[in-house]
Order: C-alpha cells, then structure tokens, then sequence
C-alpha cells in the first residue's frame, strides 16, 4: 500500500534533519532561504533564524556575490546548476570549499530549489598535501641523482657531458611518442645516471685513445651491472635500475647482459638505448672522432625492428629530419 502524503512528508524530514551533506530550500522566484537543515547550520555558524527569509549574499556566505547571483539565473532558467569546488565564508570569517549542486523542483504546485551542499575543504587540504609531498619527492630524487652525477664529473667529464645529452634527448623523443609525464620523469633520471656504472671501471680504459681490446670491452660492459647493484637499493619510484641494467639490450638479443630481447627489454631501455647511440656516434669519443649525425641515424634506421623499437626509432628520426632537433651545448 502506498504511503500517505503525510507519511512522505515526514520520511522527507527526518532525511532533511538528518542528512551529513548541508540543504538549503529556496524560494524559486526569490531566491530567498525557506528552510535549512542542522548539517548547514553546523557547517556556516548562522542560526537558522540568521539564514531563514535571506539570501545567501545578504549573509555573506557567497564569497563572490555577482557570481552566485548569475548562478541563480541559470539555476532559474535550466533547474540544475553544479560546482565542483565553490568557496563558501562561515560566520566567523573563515572560507571554506564545498561541493554545491542545485535542483529545482514542484512541490504542491510551487516550484522550490533545493540546493545540496557537501565541505570539501579537508579533501582538498589532503591533495594539496599529497601534490606538496609529490613535489618533495621529485625534487629529493633529483637532488639524489645530481649527487651520483657529480661523482661521475669529478672522475670523467666526458660520460658526465654524455648522460645530460643522451637525457635531453631521451625527453625529446619520449615527448614525441606523447608518453605520460610521470614515465617522461623516471626516464630523465635515469638517463642522467645511466653511466654511473663506470665509476667501477679503471680510467685508463675509459680514456683510451685507441680501440679497446676484447677483454678491456668486456670489463667495459661490466658497468651496467656495477651501476644497477649502486642504484637498485634506491626507493626509486621508477625502474631507474632496471632502465640503466638493460639500456644496452637489443630487440634481437644482441645486446647485453644476458642477452634481453623483444618485448623483456622495457620501454624506457629501449628509448635510451636508440638516444644512448645517437648521442654516443654523433659526439667525438676519447678513441675515435664523431661520426657526425647522419652516420648515427642511419644506424638506428637500420636497426629499426630488428635492434631497436621502430617507434622510438621513428621520433628519433622526426626530431632530427623534420623538427630540427640539436643536442644543448654543454660546457
């Protein structure tokens, strides 16, 4: 059996007395207040005398009166009007943030507007909180991983020199393949410490002016296990020591250590590794002369598929080809 209208009327009522979100009744033609619940009164600091037969900018509440003004307007003329994130001044002066939706509506043959008012003020000090730690965090990453860079450039300027390119380029061509910002991140970081593993590597060798004999290259190669076990305890929130492990992995298993191919080599080792070669051809080497940036290039282009990502390969090619991309000039 139905309810009665009285038995509706006070279902109603004990929602409106005891609802957690703050509502306001409007007079439609008005605008004026017409009743208020407890949760309101609770969250503004008027008595409902204070707020009853007024309008929200008589009493101040509306932080921004010729706003909320038009607001009602378009509350008028569509019946529904919502803001995510509307500043709200208790009595006492303080602003607050809450969450405001409006419906207009019949009752008994009169058109009312009931507005649901939700505080949203400590949700948003909590993800102004988190963005602020956020921040911190990255900053704290980069001021640890300018650190590890600084023990590379007073030992080698020249890998030094060569990680801040290869990480501009890295950003470059990770851009260009419109990867997330957060990834973009993780990828510089570890570009710019992509080399730290040879600090472990006598600087006879990394000096020498001439090719390097087998056994000095497998020494050589060693350093991305060496700069993987330096930073692989880091609380990193990136694969940093897994990018800088694999950097010199190739799709078809060329590559080393252990010889990683296809789709086990992760995306970010994959980008550094087609910047890491590019910068690396295209820059004189303490054994060789630049091979000048068309040579690198051609490298990566012939690799494309078989040794490096075709993708990645393919924004390498379009910075350089067609956007006219240039390494910094780093003294």
């Amino acid at each position: 059996m139905p309810n009665t209208p009285q038995e509706e009327n006070l279902r109603y009522r004990r929602l409106f007395e005891t609802a957690y979100d703050g509502i306001l009744i409007l007079d439609f033609e008005t605008g004026r207040i017409q009743d208020v619940n407890p949760y309101l009164i609770q969250m503004l600091g008027y008595t409902k005398e204070e707020l009853v037969g007024k309008e929200l900018w008589q009493i101040g509440a509306m932080v921004d009166k010729n706003a909320s003004i038009r607001a009602f307007a378009t509350l008028k003329k569509d019946g529904y009007i919502r803001y995510s994130d509307l500043p709200l001044r208790t009595k006492d002066g303080d602003i607050i943030s809450v969450e405001f939706v409006s419906n207009a509506y019949g009752v008994n043959g009169e058109s009312v507007i009931q507005c649901n008012i939700r505080d949203i003020t400590s949700r948003k000090t909590a993800e102004s909180e988190l963005l602020q730690f956020q921040q911190d965090y990255v900053r704290n990453m980069y001021e640890m991983v300018d650190a590890l860079t600084k023990v590379v450039v007073s030992r080698d300027a020249y890998t030094y020199q060569h990680q801040l390119r290869v990480a501009n380029l890295c950003v470059a061509i990770a851009t260009e393949m419109n990867l997330p910002v957060f990834m973009i991140e993780g990828l510089k970081l570890a570009a710019l410490i992509h080399d730290i593993g040879k600090i472990g590597i006598p600087i006879e060798i990394l000096t020498k002016p001439i090719a390097l004999t087998q056994v000095e290259m497998g020494l050589l190669e060693s350093h991305v296990q060496t700069g993987y076990d330096i930073v692989k305890d880091i609380n990193f929130k990136w694969p940093i020591a897994q990018t800088i492990y694999q950097h010199h992995c190739r799709l078809d298993g060329s590559g080393y250590p252990n010889h990683l191919k296809g789709d086990s080599i992760i995306r970010e080792a994959r980008i550094l590794g087609v910047a890491d070669t590019v910068e690396a051809m295209s820059h004189n080497r303490p054994y060789r002369p630049s091979l000048g940036i068309d040579a690198a290039l051609q490298e990566i282009e012939n690799g494309r598929n078989t040794k490096f990502d075709p993708i990645v390969v393919d924004a390498c090619l379009k910075l350089f080809r067609k956007d006219g991309y240039q390494f910094p000039s780093i003294s």
